[in-house]
């Protein structure tokens, strides 16, 4: 089953939607943008997403307004949407829920909350699974919701909840992973984690014993974003 998703972004904030685009591709997803209800509406029916990230206050038009658009290209819901915005009010909470929202984000937008959210209302979305292989320690197996946030021919970048003090080797298992055809690579941590956030952290994994012909995944990936 696929599953990554077609996300559609509706801000009209650009640094917004930059941060939100960098996040949601790390995590192997594709991601369309809108500033916009009129250029939204449009790709609305292009994509038809599985989730859309919607901004209260649009540029043009409120985007509790919009769900009602949504509504009409999908009256069975199958498209998932979230509220996000600076308002923390309890009126808005209440309103997003009455008109049929699956989530209501507060900005700054928090990854953690951000993927958790996700994962409720799409239980499908892919889990990245990281085993520690160490032969002088037990076999720890951790699962968690990680991302991808920079990849390069011979390292990476994953945010998760774990924090590595140490080096050491880990299996790394994830559908983005194996989409882009690295996921037999070796995976090896060199230095400690850096703090993101409280509770979340960036670890630089370098990637090991991939020969010419296995980097075209990472290079397509390249071409697309330039």
């Amino acid at each position: 089953m696929r599953k990554s998703k077609s996300i559609l972004i509706i801000d009209d904030d650009p640094d917004m939607r930059v941060y939100l685009r960098k996040l949601l591709e790390g995590m192997g997803h594709e991601v369309h943008e809108a500033e916009d209800s009129l250029s939204a509406e449009k790709k609305l029916t292009a994509i038809y997403p599985h989730l859309i990230l919607l901004d209260i206050n649009l540029e043009n038009e409120n985007g509790f307004n919009f769900i009602s658009q949504v509504r009409k290209i999908d009256p069975h819901r199958r498209i998932k949407v979230i509220m996000i915005s600076s308002l923390s009010s309890k009126k808005a909470i209440e309103l997003s829920q009455r008109i049929g929202t699956n989530g209501y984000l507060i900005k700054p937008i928090n990854n953690n909350i951000l993927m958790t959210t996700m994962k409720k209302i799409m239980p499908d979305l892919d889990l990245l699974e990281a085993t520690i292989v160490d032969q002088n320690t037990s076999r720890l197996t951790a699962k968690c919701m990680g991302q991808v946030t920079k990849i390069s021919e011979v390292e990476l970048v994953l945010r998760s909840k774990i924090k590595f003090s140490e080096k050491m080797k880990l299996n790394i298992s994830s559908k983005f992973l194996k989409k882009i055809e690295i996921d037999r690579a070796q995976f090896v941590i060199h230095r400690p984690s850096r703090d993101v956030q409280p509770g979340i952290y960036d670890t630089d994994v370098s990637i090991v014993g991939l020969k010419e012909k296995d980097l075209k995944g990472i290079r397509s990936l390249k071409t697309k974003k330039a």
